[in-house]
Formats: C-alpha cells, structure tokens, sequence
C-alpha cells in the first residue's frame, strides 16, 4: 500500500502524526507527507497523488483541505481511497463520520474496506459537506465556539439574523422533481451532510450515502418566526415543513437569483447567480474505522 498525507501547518507539526508515519513505515507500509502551504496545494497535491497511483490520500485538515482533496482527485481518472484526520478550526465532514480526535487509531483502519460516500456537485466544483448561499455564507464561520456550545445550532441564526437586517434577502426561484418555490429568501442550505460551521446542524436530516442532498429554505420572514422554526428543525429527523421553513430531499436542484449572491461550498466563496446542483451517489471512497 502507498499512503500519501497532505497536511495542513498543524497537522504537518503534530509530533502524534510524525510518530504514526513512523509507525506504518516500520509495517514496511509506503509512506509520504506533502504539507500545504498556501491555497490550492491541497488541490495541487492530490492530482499529482492519483496520477502517480498513490492507494490512499489522508487529509490531514478541516474542511477546506478535504475540500480541495476532493477536488482534485475527481479531476483524474483514477481516484484514490480517502481518508482524513481532523486539524482544522471545522471539522463538520469528518465529525458527521464520526472521526475525532488524532491519529492514534488510524493504522487500524487500514484493514477495513472503505465506504462509498455520495458527492455535491455544482458544475464541475463538488462539496462534501454542505453549500451555502446568500448571508448565510458571510456568517458560517463567525459564531464564537462558547456561543456554540451554550445554544447548539441556533447559534448561527442569533449571529446571522443580525446580519441579515443589515443586508437585502435575494430574490430566487427554485425547482427539484417535488418542490417548485419562488420568492424572497433569508437563508439557503444544501447539505449532502448534517452540519456545518463547526457543527451547526442545519440540515439534521442528511446522510452521506442516501444518494440525496437536502434543501433548508427559509424565506424571509419576522425572526421571531424564523427562530421558531429554527427550534424545530434542528432535531428533524426526516424533511417536511417547519413553521415557515422549507426542508426537502432531492438528487437535483436548479436555483436561480435575481442578482449574484454570496455562495460558498464547504466553507470555500464561490458567488454565483445561477446553480445547478447535482448528488453524484458513491463519488468517493472514504476508509473510516469499522466500528462507524
């Protein structure tokens, strides 16, 4: 087996991964570590790995490094098996497999068979995790990590709501197989996984291999109104509507914006004015620990 590590200034510093490297080497495991050093590296970096054959990439980052590894590796033919280790401020992919904590454990997993995890796609850019759109992508990371842990997932709207009065709404009009909405829009949402911004459950409802992204449209409306339905939404467990919001399942959407807004895909800006969002089931193979 050929392991490539891309690592991110952190992780390439860890004394904890240095000593696993060492570990699969001494198991006569192919080992080498490619650090990142400014954006696009990642992107850069795992290219090269499924060009030269490498048999796993392990990202060693949050969610951005994922991001580009992914990225990178299905603009190639060949995609290697994925991996990650999480060592970034966002962890939301990762945690949503139930990964934490260091390398300690990684060389076990080694022997399990990795899982087929589905894919976002928006044109030729995918995500992993969830994408973004209007003030909602300018606040994703911004909430303090004690605001998150006092009040969970209502975090982001407490920040964002704010926010959102100081800016106009956006104009859209969306159509999947089941929904066809059109109107002023406060927050948009698709997550191929649950949660973002550093564990926000946005999209409670989302699995990674159910071949489906989920869509949480909140229209604008009175706060209040919108925290309500904020207060039901977040423990979903499966779509519908939630006072005044809008969640639904789709393997494909097209959302169209009267002006350009601010959209981001795991965290990573991409404005737009015009999407068209695809699920690309089982685009990848990702080892996690069997017990997950």
């Amino acid at each position: 087996m050929w392991i490539r590590f891309v690592a991110n200034g952190e992780a390439a510093a860890d004394e904890e991964l240095r000593r696993l490297v060492a570990d699969l080497r001494g198991r006569n495991v192919k080992v080498d570590v490619r650090p990142t050093w400014e954006d696009g590296d990642g992107h850069r970096l795992a290219r090269e790995a499924a060009r030269e054959g490498v048999d796993l990439v392990v990202a060693c980052g949050g969610d951005g490094t994922l991001h580009e590894v992914v990225n990178g590796v299905m603009k190639e033919d060949k995609s290697p098996v994925l991996a990650g280790l999480p060592y970034g401020t966002g962890n939301d992919f990762l945690s949503a497999l139930g990964i934490e904590g260091g390398p300690r454990q990684f060389g076990r997993w080694l022997d399990t068979s990795p899982r087929q995890i589905d894919l976002g796609r928006v044109g030729d850019h995918y995500f992993l995790n969830m994408m973004t759109v209007g003030v909602g992508a300018e606040v994703t990371a911004e909430a303090s990590q004690p605001m998150k842990s006092a009040v969970g997932s209502l975090a982001y709207f407490l920040r964002a709501i704010p926010a959102a009065l100081q800016r106009e709404t956006f104009d859209v009009s969306v159509e999947s197989p089941d929904l066809q909405w059109e109107g002023e829009s406060a927050f948009l949402f698709v997550g191929n996984g649950p949660q973002a911004g550093g564990g926000w459950r946005l999209c409670p409802a989302a699995m990674l291999d159910d071949g489906l992204l989920d869509l949480v449209l909140v229209p604008e409306m009175p706060w209040t109104e919108i925290l309500g339905g904020v207060r039901e939404l977040v423990d979903a467990e499966q779509p519908g509507d939630y006072g005044g919001i809008l969640y639904r399942q789709s393997d494909r959407l097209e959302l169209r914006f009267a002006q350009e807004v601010p959209m981001n895909l795991d965290g990573e800006p991409r404005p737009a004015r015009e999407l068209d969002v695809v699920v690309e089931p089982g685009a990848i193979r990702f080892l996690v620990p069997e017990s997950l």
